[in-house]
């Protein structure tokens, strides 16, 4: 990983190999971030993603084990159990042009993945919700 700083936000390349979830929370971790926003660009050798059911809440997850681009990827960081917990959203190109889309779970870097985060500067919590099943921004906490 390379990255770079000005004024709370980073630049961040992740390299070839490198799990997209896992070493962007440690990232966050490692530089105090307890809430951002993302989005990126690259490439993945393989991806998890998922589909959340409401009316069952629980997803449904689908591995991808050939490369693919990243057409688009957007997400934010906030807190869970004092944690920085990463929620994104992908849509991923095969070679054939066909996509596919969801809540990502997991990925490994390609060729590269060029991540462009904001700190917000402010610490942002989830809070579990029973109706919704999720643990979800609780936007009333802000300071």
């Amino acid at each position: 990983m390379q990255f770079t700083e000005t004024n709370n936000r980073y630049l961040i390349r992740l390299e070839k190999g490198e799990e997209i979830i896992k070493s962007l929370t440690a990232f966050c971790s490692q530089n105090t971030i307890k809430s951002g926003e993302l989005w990126a660009i690259g490439a993945v050798l393989s991806a998890e993603i998922g589909f959340y059911h409401l009316d069952k809440k629980n997803y449904s997850f689908k591995q991808f084990n050939t490369p693919h681009e990243i057409a688009s990827l957007i997400g934010n960081v906030a807190l869970v159990d004092g944690k920085p917990f990463l929620h994104i959203h992908t849509v991923l190109a095969d070679e054939n042009f066909a996509c596919v889309g969801g809540h990502l779970k997991e990925a490994t870097v390609g060729a590269t993945c060029e991540v462009y985060l904001t700190n917000l500067d402010t610490e942002i919590n989830r809070k579990f919700d029973e109706e919704i099943g999720l643990k979800l921004l609780d936007c009333k906490a802000i300071p």
